[in-house]
């Protein structure tokens, strides 16, 4: 079984990416947030710096990286992939499947899928004309799973790594659960690899999926790792794992870690805590009292007050069982 780590913008940016592997086990690569270019009135077209500096190879040492581009024009997204494959990434992902409605109104990630011609001009310039492999993450569909039934024969015809499945609508956001149905419809209608991402939050629900889509070997989690960073070791150990005092100690580092480098490269309590509480909008879950604790760190102003409140947290309240 191989674990992805999902791209949340946000919060897996590269501080993030780079200090949880150091820490935790279990994950095999781990796909960076969707970068596109910028277009000028004259026609030029660049990259903000910022999307450039989170994947830099100096940014990203000993990750096994796959960069992300979100655009629907095919020029515009060759360009992207030029840049990503001068830093030395040898994998690009095009975005079929951001639910945000400021990206779909623009017929950009699940927003493309009822424009099959329009993915088909994309895939058609830069498979020809890109060396490196190209992987696609999508939804169902914008408005329906008949959107991806109908697109995935054609996307035979192209030389992709893998697809990775969010099995809801984008219409949906994250809202009902992942259509484990829908995700085995699939199957059968494509030759490349299917990858599952959807609502793995726990041991339980890797082995209801495990139950329902037999032969599955890959997934992508986003969401349930940063609420869990332990579950990938879990997966890979077959089992439910269960957490120790030592444990603790690692989850303390790790975020004592990701504080440092934070304090190092951003300025202003607001912004830190920012990046830190959105962490814990999903980390709280780990514990007992989980909203409690989450409410208390999202009213958190100061950084004193929050490394207080992480120290009390951790010397006073357990693992959730």
């Amino acid at each position: 079984m191989k674990i992805y780590l999902a791209p949340l913008r946000g919060i897996t940016d590269c501080i993030f990416r780079t200090t949880f592997l150091r820490y935790f086990k279990g994950v095999d690569k781990v796909m960076a947030p969707f970068i596109s270019s910028l277009s000028a009135a004259n026609g030029t077209r660049r990259i903000k710096p910022a999307y450039l500096s989170d994947i830099s190879p100096e940014n990203n040492r000993n990750t096994d990286l796959i960069p992300q581009i979100l655009s629907n024009d095919p020029n515009d997204f060759l360009f992207t992939a030029q840049h990503i494959f001068d830093l030395g990434w040898p994998e690009i992902n095009c975005n079929l499947g951001c639910p945000s409605p400021m990206v779909t109104k623009k017929k950009r990630g699940s927003g493309l899928l009822p424009h099959q011609e329009q993915i088909c001009r994309v895939l058609d310039v830069v498979t020809a004309r890109w060396p490196g492999r190209i992987s696609i993450k999508t939804r169902l569909g914008l408005d329906s799973a008949a959107e991806l039934y109908g697109l995935l024969p054609i996307l035979d015809q192209y030389p992709l790594s893998e697809i990775i499945i969010h099995p809801r609508l984008g219409r949906q956001m994250y809202k009902g659960r992942a259509d484990l149905e829908a995700f085995q419809n699939c199957r059968p209608l494509t030759r490349h690899r299917l990858i599952y991402n959807g609502d793995i939050t726990n041991y339980d629900s890797y082995r209801r999926l495990n139950q329902r889509l037999p032969g599955i070997n890959c997934l992508m989690v986003g969401r349930g790792l940063i609420a869990d960073p332990f579950l990938s070791a879990g997966f890979k150990a077959g089992g439910l794992y269960l957490k120790s005092d030592s444990d603790r100690d690692i989850l303390k580092y790790f975020l004592d870690d990701l504080l440092r480098q934070y304090q190092e490269r951003l300025c202003g309590d607001s912004h830190i805590l920012g990046r830190l509480k959105g962490v814990w909008r999903y980390l709280a879950a780990i514990f007992e009292d989980s909203g409690k604790i989450s409410k208390k760190i999202t009213k958190t102003k100061k950084l004193n007050h929050y490394t207080e409140m992480v120290k009390s947290i951790f010397a006073e309240t357990p693992f959730s069982k």
